[in-house]
């Protein structure tokens, strides 16, 4: 098989680099790769990993907004029977058109993360055409490639949450706002990228309202003031983008303003307060290193070629031959300008970053390349050493993991119910597989065949990935805690007793998912907002939660409370001391169900102002809080 095409040599036309025609050799790769990569995207979506939070309330909005009566089902989102608008609707509508296709009634693992599979679909197909332009057909295989088999294509096109979605719809904008703006001259062409790019922006306002205007405005907006652009400025077609922009979202946003008065101020403090620390949720995110949090996502989502991002930032610095240097630098101020902003907002998640990843992607496809290009000048010494350490390492990488792994199983209570010799035999083929894999292709990269070894160190990864998700991620993320209680409730809780059924803070999805039992919370979300005159506070929101539920457990109304088990527990040992100082006594309080495996702080329990019609069952295991205060009570 011969390798990825030649370098082409790019020549300049009005002081731009010309594009060079697309050949049958470059059609192939590409006809290979969307075939690969669609193989690889979509296969058992209905298999490894159990769906994680933020799945989960992707899943179920879109259950309920499916289920319920349009139209306005399809324009206010439900969650759990209650209005859900601190997110766009763009991942629910995605995921129901997807049920529709498969002509289901309802959604299942299966249309919740398709989606994510076209995303990352367009992500590879972006990421190629982008390096394309910049480095021409050989840097754009391997850039294709090298995403790919990245983490981020193969992980994030099992999730349903709406990041991956967003980080597609965000790089086909820059990409095509860059090619328009530097590449294109005035014409059709270049007017339907910029349509093209405003678009993209606003089908990504959609899918999760507002990022597109930080994660494609920061870097558009460096881009025309450090490269000094200002003459993209001056087309009339921004004005038209402008429209094409709104289109996607703003009927909607104006809609639910219309129907939901409340959810400005929703907006306000899910977004704004979000980014500046005052939401309570991210309160305990203001510790020094998570300063430093967003270095870890290019590592962890470049995996396995996350060695050669320094060498490949380093390109956004130097000239290369047959490279556009205004290319590399638009791909170093979208990557700086996205790590700046994500830094200082106050509220961080790993996932938040995926939009800066893609990028990365594309100088990655310029480095390997170079690294991977047979004619490079040989150093054997260096090139020895680099395969004996990847020899020696990788494996040892690997037992070091293992031991890790036997830790945490240890740690947090037998790995929620799974034996040692169901944990170690699955992480161990793949650690096999991975490690044979790179040996090899260190082999092949010490013996100068540069293509081959790049080709085995991606279907190393490919396999890997296919043996981890269909064996592993079943027993490293069974979420077997939450499917325990959801079938508890599903099964012991019916429906003349639902009715009563309330969740004190906020719901964990995996229950309502799995269970399929809607409860609201004890205090609405918009109404807990609006007893706070639209202003967020920690300490505001459980002194009235804590208020609600006495005079609930008080009253002559059967009462059923969903809470985390640290919720229970507190509850239990402040809520005497507080209503004591007051003269009272706190109402009868009778446990009707708990979480049975797994480690506690990933258990629930039901509990309510009556017994069960069950013998009713003591919490296990045991609160050292609980007994340290019912001792302190009786002396």
């Amino acid at each position: 098989m011969s390798g990825p095409p030649a370098k082409e040599s790019f020549v300049e036309h009005s002081g731009q680099p010309a594009r060079p025609a697309v050949g049958p050799a470059t059609t192939a790769w590409l006809i290979a790769l969307l075939g690969w990569t669609s193989l690889l995207v979509f296969s058992n979506l209905g298999g490894g990993a159990r769906f994680e939070p933020t799945d989960c309330w992707v899943a179920q909005t879109a259950r309920e907004m499916m289920e319920g009566p349009f139209p306005t089902s399809f324009i206010v989102p439900r969650f759990s029977g209650e209005t859900r608008v601190q997110k766009s609707p763009g991942p629910y509508w995605a995921v129901m058109l997807t049920a529709w296709l498969r002509g289901q009634k309802s959604i299942d693992e299966v249309s919740t993360r398709i989606p994510n599979g076209v995303a990352a679909l367009l992500i590879v197909v972006t990421v190629f055409w982008l390096t394309r332009r910049i480095a021409g057909d050989r840097a754009a295989v391997f850039a294709g490639f090298a995403s790919s088999a990245s983490l981020l294509v193969l992980y994030w096109s099992h999730r349903g949450a709406s990041d991956l979605g967003l980080s597609a719809l965000t790089t086909l904008s820059l990409a095509a706002f860059w090619v328009a703006a530097e590449q294109e001259s005035p014409g059709r062409k270049r007017t339907g990228l910029w349509l093209l790019s405003y678009f993209a922006a606003g089908l990504g306002m959609l899918y999760k309202l507002p990022m597109p205007l930080a994660i494609v405005g920061i870097p558009a907006a460096l881009y025309v003031t450090v490269q000094r652009r200002w003459r993209v400025l001056a087309d009339r077609v921004h004005l038209w983008g402008l429209l094409v922009f709104l289109l996607p979202w703003l009927p909607w946003a104006v809609a639910m303003l219309v129907l939901e008065p409340t959810a400005l101020a929703k907006w306000r403090v899910e977004f704004l307060d979000r980014f500046t620390g005052a939401m309570p949720n991210v309160e305990g995110q203001r510790a020094w290193y998570y300063h430093f949090i967003y270095l870890l996502p290019p590592i962890v989502y470049c995996l396995p070629f996350s060695l050669s991002l320094p060498q490949a930032c380093v390109r956004i610095f130097r000239r290369c031959p047959g490279v556009d240097p205004q290319g590399t630098r638009f791909l170093g101020l979208w990557v700086g300008g996205l790590l700046v902003f994500f830094t200082a907002s106050a509220g961080k998640e790993l996932r938040y970053f995926l939009p800066a990843i893609p990028p990365l992607l594309v100088l990655l496809g310029i480095e390997l390349a170079s690294l991977f290009d047979p004619a490079r000048r040989p150093n054997p010494v260096r090139d020895r050493r680099v395969c004996l350490a990847v020899w020696g390492l990788v494996p040892l990488a690997f037992i070091g993991g293992l031991a890790g792994v036997y830790q945490w199983y240890r740690r947090i209570g037998q790995l929620e119910g799974f034996a040692w010799n169901e944990v170690w035999p699955p992480y161990a083929v793949g650690a096999v597989i991975f490690s044979v894999g790179a040996a090899t292709a260190a082999w092949l990269y010490f013996r100068r065949r540069g293509p081959a070894s790049f080709a085995t160190l991606v279907g190393t990864m490919w396999l890997t990935w296919l043996w981890i998700w269909a064996q592993a991620m079943p027993v490293f993320v069974s979420q077997r805690p939450f499917l325990d209680f959801a079938g508890q409730l599903r099964e012991r809780i019916g429906p003349d007793l639902r009715r009563n059924l309330w969740q004190i803070g906020s719901q964990d999805s995996r229950i309502i998912w799995y269970s399929d039992i809607r409860f609201p919370r004890i205090i609405d979300q918009l109404e807990l907002l609006r007893r706070q005159s639209n202003r967020r506070s920690l300490e505001r929101e459980t002194e009235l939660v804590g208020r609600e539920m006495i005079d609930r457990l008080s009253g002559p109304d059967r009462v059923l409370l969903v809470a985390s088990r640290a919720d229970y527990v507190r509850f239990l040992t402040e809520a005497p001391a507080r209503l004591s100082a007051e003269g009272r006594s706190i109402p009868p309080v009778h446990l009707w169900l708990q979480t049975r495996v797994g480690p506690k702080n990933r258990h629930f329990v039901l509990f309510g102002n009556r017994p069960p019609p069950w013998p009713e069952p003591a919490l296990w295991p045991p609160s050292q809080q609980l007994q340290a205060a019912s001792r302190a009570a009786q002396q």
